[in-house]
């Protein structure tokens, strides 16, 4: 008999709507086991596969395979991490060619287990946009819409006690919850990270530097940043890259790698090339986390460094 059900999700939207996808799933399949979520962020990747995964039945969603896992979900195209053995198709399912877990996760429930809610389809819908940044410039500046006020509610450093609330609203409300008033906790985040922007912004403003010529942006900011992420390309329309150091709360450092969404160049492959230096990510977007701000300096430079050389080779203007 199953007892407890243990979902590991990456800690963003569409880790947390691939989350409540796969509760309501396991609460339909087994109706008297209790589910507990668990929320994992890229900084646990080097001792993933060692950490021991709870439950019964474990799932692992939109985040690095684990060998112990039940089942388990991923459209990253660095999410295997080095592992080379076989994956078994009833319960591995990876997709790198997905712009989003939600999607990938809404199409094998259908596909393999027979099954959907299409409550949640509306869900589904902006966890793909959002993760796959299929959305116009002017969308996310304005977050008119109450996925785009979830969204940067998350750019607040999140605690794994309000994901987890987060998620169970998701399965609670599921697509109601974009017809209703916010809950009053993601409200408060929302209004609180929107206040936060502006500030945000004139910090970027003030250590942002652009090439014309490369077309590339580069800048060393705080946590902040994550409340206007779309600045680079607001600020610089023509911009064709990305390559930002962020200071993160917890002492360490990000690098942040993108290619700009509205002017896709298509010249590198992001993610394989964070992954070389123990990061990952998409074909357009990438992050490596590090300890010591040099560090993250040397690894920026070099990035940059690559991405002047592939701009060159292309001609790209």
């Amino acid at each position: 008999m199953v007892k407890e059900i243990c979902i590991y999700f990456h800690r963003d939207f569409d880790g947390m709507v691939s989350a409540a996808l796969i509760a309501d799933y396991a609460q339909e399949k087994w109706s008297e086991a209790r589910i507990k979520f668990f929320p994992v962020g890229y900084g646990k990747k080097e001792c993933w596969t060692e950490t021991k995964l709870k439950g019964d039945i474990s799932f692992v969603l939109d985040y690095i395979f684990h060998p112990q896992a039940t089942f388990w979900f991923d459209h990253h195209q660095t999410g295997l991490n080095h592992y080379e053995g076989p994956l078994d198709p009833k319960r591995h399912f990876y997709n790198p060619q997905k712009g989003s877990c939600a999607l990938l996760i809404w199409e094998i429930l259908y596909d393999v287990f027979n099954y959907r809610n299409l409550n949640f389809s509306d869900l589904v819908n902006w966890a793909h946009k959002i993760d796959s940044v299929t959305y116009q410039l002017e969308e996310i500046v304005s977050c008119a819409h109450p996925a785009f006020k979830i969204h940067l509610s998350l750019a607040i450093e999140s605690d794994n006690a309000y994901l987890i609330e987060l998620t169970r609203l998701f399965c609670s409300y599921k697509d109601r919850l974009f017809k209703m008033p916010l809950p009053l906790i993601v409200e408060w985040r929302f209004k609180k990270a929107y206040q936060m922007r502006k500030q945000a912004l004139e910090e970027f403003k003030s250590k942002v530097q652009y090439d014309p010529v490369t077309k590339i942006v580069s800048f060393q900011v705080s946590q902040h940043f994550f409340t206007c992420r779309w600045a680079p390309y607001y600020l610089y329309p023509d911009c064709l890259y990305a390559v930002g150091i962020i200071e993160l709360n917890n002492g360490r450092y990000m690098i942040a790698v993108n290619e700009n969404p509205w002017r896709k160049s298509q010249l590198l492959n992001i993610g394989q090339l964070c992954h070389r230096f123990g990061g990952g990510g998409h074909p357009a977007v990438g992050g490596i986390t590090v300890s010591n701000l040099t560090e993250a300096q040397e690894i920026a430079i070099t990035i940059i460094n690559q991405l002047i050389s592939a701009i060159s080779s292309s001609g790209k203007d």
